[in-house]
């Protein structure tokens, strides 16, 4: 049984909240790099919504380029997200999820496939960079906020058991 379409008032209110903490997470680079994740692959993809995914991927980049004190604001970061928020969409439409387990796993590879494109995309914007470890701490957190969002954004569409 395949699950429904989020709300869409349901998800922005989550992205607009997603975006608010990864700006005010500024001083804790690796809670912010959580929620940045948070935003771009499990709350921006949105199948059939193209330009709306693309937004809210953007809006995450930049304001996770824009509140780093040491990070360059070149527009790598944007440019990844919107790539993998894309990527993401597309497959969440053609398959969509059947489990917890299967969104999990699918977060995960999607979280290793940001972080490399990420990191990438600001080497060439502005050369050599570190590469810190939010990527990690986002990674090791995976099932908790997964988990949550499973909960948020598809408990309604779960069959209910009589």
């Amino acid at each position: 049984m395949s699950r429904s379409p989020v709300p869409t008032i349901r998800q922005d209110l989550l992205c607009l909240l997603a975006l608010s903490l990864v700006f005010l997470c500024a001083p804790f680079p690796r809670l912010q790099a959580v929620f940045h994740v948070l935003l771009v692959l499990a709350l921006a993809p949105r199948p059939g919504a193209a330009l709306r995914t693309a937004l809210w991927a953007a809006a995450g980049g930049w304001a996770l380029e824009g509140a780093a004190r040491l990070y360059p604001h070149l527009g790598g970061t944007p440019w990844a997200d919107m790539s993998v928020a894309l990527l993401a969409a597309w497959v969440a439409g053609r398959w969509p999820l059947e489990s917890l387990r299967g969104w999990m796993i699918r977060l995960a590879g999607f979280a290793l496939l940001q972080t490399v494109l990420v990191h990438g995309a600001v080497r060439l914007a502005a050369g050599p960079h570190p590469w810190g470890s939010g990527w990690a701490w986002a990674l090791v957190t995976l099932p908790a906020w997964a988990w949550l969002l499973w909960r948020l954004l598809f408990a309604d569409a779960a069959p209910r058991r009589r």
